[in-house]
C-alpha cells in the first residue's frame, strides 16, 4: 500500500509534468529592464494587426562583424522576435552579404560601409529587405541623423530600430499615404533649395507641388482652388518673397476652415548669407508679404526685426595669411540662431538644436480659441537688430556682451484648437460659396524663417536639410559639414499635424545600452576572476554538505 510521502511525491511529479506540458501553448514573457527595451509600444502592436499576409525579413547582417555591429545584430534579433510572437505572418533571417544578389544591391543603391578593423576594412551592409505579396522595399537599419558621428551610428540606432522597422512595415502593407502640397507662386524656395525637403517627405508622403496659379497664369489662388487643395492634407509655404493677394489668403482661409493643416517658414526681413559674403556688409530690408492681419487672426505677429543670439552658430571665416596661405577659424554668427526646445511638445522633446538664418521675433497674441505652443526658441542672451539696419561680418566680434539681454524669443510656434475664419465678419466672405466660418481641431505650425526649411547647395549639389555649408572649411572642402536637427524637426512637425502622433513618440524614444566600463573591467578583473573560481567551488562543497547532513540524520534514525 502507498504511504503518504510517496503519494505526495507522485503527485509532485505528475504537477511538474503537466506545467512542462502547458509551456508547449502558454507562453508569457516578462521584461524587468528600467526602459521597457524588450516590450512594444502600442503603436506596433496595432500596426501589427494589419499584417494579414506573410511579411518576410532578410536582414543583411550575417557573417563577421565588428562588436558594435554585433550589438546591433542582437538587438534587431530581439526586436524582430517579438513582432514574429505577436505575429506569426512575420518571418526573418540574416543573411551574409557575401550569398546577396550583388545585381540587386547595386540597383538599390546599397553600398558597403567600411569598418576599420585590426585586420583592416571591413565592409558591412546595414540593410534589410521586406516582403510583403508582390511588394518589396530595402531600408537602412542604421538611423538617418548626420549629426551622429559615423563611429556611434551603430549603437545610435538600437534606439530607433523599433520606429525604423515600424515606419517599414507601415509603408509596405499601407497602401493609403498622406499627401502633402507645396505652394510656389510668390517665388518661394526653389528646386534646387527644397529638393532636400522634398526627398525627406517623400519618404511617407506623398508630395507635389500645386501650380494651379502659374498655368493659369492668374499667379495667385482662385475661388476654385479651395476644392482642389481639398485633395493635400497638409500645405508647405516655404520662404515665400512676395505679397499675398487677398484672395491668396481667403483660399488659405478656406482651406484651414475645411480641415487642412498648414506650415508657413516666412521672413519679414531680406537678408541673406550670399549676399553678405560678397559685400562685406548688406541693410536687412523689410519684407511686406501682406500676411499680417492673416498670421493675426491665428494668434501670432511677426516683426520686422533680426534675432542676434549671443550663442548663435559657428561659421568659417578668413582671420589672416601666412607664408602666402590664408589661415580660417571659426566665429561665432549671432545672426545664425539655434533653435532649441521651448515648451513641452512630442515635436521638439529629444531634438537637437535647428539652424536658424537671421529670423525674425514671434510675438504671441491672446486668444482663448487657441493654444499656442512655443516649439523652438533662441537661447536666453539676445538682443535684436531693427530692419533698415546694415549687418555687416564684423559683428562676429560681440563689443558689448551685457547688452543681449532681451531672454528666449520665440522663432517657431504650434497653434492648436477652434479657429474661426479671418473673413468671418468681413464682406469678402461673399466671394466664395459655401464659406466656412469655423474649424474644430486646427493646427497651424509658424516658422520666422524660411531657411529652416531650405537645403544649401555644395559645388552646385543639393545638401542634406540641415547641412551648413558656412561651417566647411575652404582650406579642407571635403570635411564633413556641421549638421543640425531641421529635418528632424520638420519631420516630427508634419507627422504631428497630420494625426502621427504615436510614431512622433516611437522616434523620440530614447532606450540605454548597457555597455561595460573598460576602465572598471582592468581595475576589477583580478577580484572577479576570484569570485568566478571560489564561488563555484564553495556551492558545490556547501551542497554537498548539506547532502552528507541529510543522508546521515536518515540513517541514524
Amino acid at each position: 500500500m502507498m504511504n503518504k510521502k510517496t503519494h505526495k511525491t507522485w503527485l509532485i511529479v505528475i504537477g511538474l509534468f503537466i506545467g512542462l506540458l502547458l509551456t508547449q501553448w502558454v507562453y508569457q514573457r516578462y521584461d524587468f529592464t528600467k526602459d521597457q527595451r524588450y516590450t512594444l509600444t502600442s503603436t506596433s502592436t496595432t500596426l501589427l494587426k494589419n499584417v494579414k499576409e506573410p511579411l518576410k525579413i532578410e536582414i543583411l547582417l550575417g557573417g563577421e562583424l565588428t562588436g558594435d555591429y554585433r550589438i546591433l545584430k542582437n538587438e534587431i534579433q530581439f526586436l524582430l522576435d517579438e513582432l514574429r510572437d505577436k505575429n506569426k505572418n512575420i518571418t526573418y533571417q540574416f543573411i551574409d552579404p557575401v550569398d546577396a544578389n550583388t545585381t540587386e544591391l547595386e540597383q538599390n543603391n546599397l553600398v558597403a560601409v567600411p569598418i576599420k578593423t585590426d585586420k583592416g576594412l571591413l565592409n558591412v551592409y546595414p540593410y534589410a529587405k521586406l516582403t510583403y505579396g508582390d511588394r518589396s522595399i530595402w531600408m537602412e537599419t542604421l538611423v538617418n541623423n548626420p549629426s551622429i558621428p559615423f563611429e556611434e551610428l551603430a549603437l545610435a540606432s538600437t534606439d530607433k530600430l523599433e520606429y525604423l522597422f515600424a515606419e517599414k512595415i507601415q509603408k509596405i502593407t499601407n497602401f493609403e499615404r498622406k499627401k502633402i502640397g507645396f505652394i510656389v507662386h510668390h517665388d518661394e524656395l526653389p528646386q534646387q533649395h527644397i529638393d532636400g525637403l522634398g526627398r525627406a517627405l517623400s519618404e511617407k508622403y506623398d508630395v507635389e507641388v500645386y501650380l494651379n496659379p502659374i498655368v493659369n497664369k492668374t499667379f495667385s489662388f482662385q475661388e476654385n482652388d479651395i476644392d482642389s487643395l481639398k485633395k493635400f492634407d497638409a500645405l508647405i509655404v516655404a520662404k515665400p518673397t512676395l505679397p499675398f493677394s487677398e484672395m491668396d489668403k481667403m483660399v488659405m482661409d478656406q482651406y484651414m476652415m475645411n480641415g487642412g493643416r498648414m506650415m508657413m517658414a516666412v521672413e519679414t526681413v531680406d537678408a541673406e548669407m550670399d549676399s553678405i559674403f560678397r559685400s562685406g556688409k548688406i541693410v536687412a530690408f523689410p519684407r511686406d508679404l501682406k500676411l499680417n492681419d492673416f498670421l493675426f487672426n491665428y494668434g501670432v505677429r511677426l516683426h520686422p526685426a533680426v534675432i542676434k543670439d549671443l550663442n548663435g552658430a559657428k561659421i568659417v571665416l578668413a582671420d589672416g595669411e601666412t607664408a602666402g596661405n590664408v589661415s580660417y577659424n571659426y566665429y561665432t554668427w549671432p545672426y545664425f540662431e539655434l533653435g532649441v526646445k521651448g515648451e513641452d511638445n512630442p515635436i521638439t522633446n529629444s531634438i537637437d538644436p535647428v539652424l536658424f538664418q537671421f529670423a525674425n521675433p514671434i510675438e504671441l497674441l491672446k486668444n482663448p480659441n487657441i493654444k499656442q505652443t512655443v516649439l523652438l526658441s533662441s537661447s536666453d542672451q539676445t538682443t535684436l537688430k531693427p530692419s533698415l539696419n546694415y549687418i555687416s561680418l564684423e559683428e562676429v566680434d560681440v563689443e558689448k556682451p551685457e547688452e543681449f539681454t532681451m531672454g528666449k524669443i520665440p522663432m517657431a510656434v504650434l497653434l492648436e484648437g477652434n479657429f474661426t475664419s479671418a473673413y468671418a465678419s468681413r464682406y469678402e466672405r461673399k466671394e466664395i460659396k459655401h464659406f466656412k466660418e469655423r474649424a474644430t481641431n486646427g493646427k497651424m505650425i509658424v516658422i520666422s524663417d524660411g531657411d529652416v526649411l531650405k537645403n544649401n547647395l555644395w559645388r552646385g549639389m543639393p545638401m542634406r536639410l540641415g547641412e551648413d555649408k558656412f561651417s566647411v572649411r575652404p582650406d579642407n572642402p571635403n570635411s564633413r559639414p556641421t549638421t543640425y536637427a531641421n529635418q528632424t524637426f520638420v519631420m516630427n512637425a508634419m507627422d504631428y499635424l497630420l494625426g502621427d502622433e504615436d510614431f512622433l513618440a516611437l522616434r523620440n524614444r530614447q532606450l540605454e545600452i548597457p555597455l561595460l566600463s573598460e576602465s572598471k573591467v582592468l581595475a576589477e578583473k583580478q577580484n572577479w576572476q576570484y569570485k568566478n573560481l571560489l564561488i563555484p567551488a564553495l556551492g558545490i562543497l556547501a551542497l554537498g554538505g548539506i547532502g552528507f547532513f541529510i543522508r546521515r540524520k536518515q540513517f541514524t534514525k
